[in-house]
């Protein structure tokens, strides 16, 4: 078991795992030497180097200003990367079918399916956006986080027998911004994640 997935899996809610795919990830990613602990805890990069140039793995990252301990919906997400560096986050959600999907719950108060697995999910960061969120349209504009991602993507190719897209589509309507708002009481609100 990777160390990620050490500290990561005590913090989830029952009925949540981390899926094998986003583990093998873990595993590869440590391997490679991309993890840093440091008085924040532990975090992991998909790409080499210090300088944040895509997401950011945290198995210590936190809910608050979404959801409470004692909320409707906070026992279904499990955080674990961090989407942009302004407190965009990723999370494991738990939808009504029993599937583990990929959502982002973005710091301005976006929220958007991702991924509906864990192989789509490491497909969307091999691609290299230097930020996952409200302006991922396109093609991926910051040449050095694509070129930083290129070993990552290599092996998500290769691991997984898939290919890696030149961007990304989000769904629409999509079902974990509306699960969200029902959750919340709220509105739905289409967002462009």
């Amino acid at each position: 078991m990777s160390r990620f997935a050490e500290e990561l899996t005590p913090t989830l809610p029952a009925g949540l795992s981390i899926p094998e795919p986003l583990e093998r990830a873990f595993t590869w990613m440590e391997d490679q030497g991309w993890g840093l602990q440091n008085e924040h805890g532990y975090y992991m990069t998909p790409y080499a180097g210090e300088a944040q140039l895509g997401v950011v793995f945290t198995p210590s990252a936190s809910l608050m200003g979404w959801f409470e301990p004692d909320e409707a919906g906070y026992d279904r997400l499990a955080p674990f990367v961090e989407l942009d560096g302004s407190g965009g986050l990723g999370v494991l959600w738990l939808d009504d079918a029993g599937d583990i999907r990929i959502g982002a719950l973005g710091s301005d108060g976006a929220v958007s399916l991702l991924a509906d697995n864990a192989v789509d999910f490491l497909r969307l960061v091999a691609i290299g956006y230097d930020e996952v969120g409200e302006f991922i349209e396109g093609e991926p504009f910051e040449e050095e986080s694509v070129e930083a991602h290129a070993e990552f993507r290599a092996w998500v190719e290769a691991e997984f027998g898939v290919e890696i897209p030149e961007h990304w589509s989000f769904p629409e309507p999509d079902p974990f911004n509306a699960w969200v708002n029902q959750v919340k009481g709220l509105e739905y609100r289409t967002y462009a994640f």
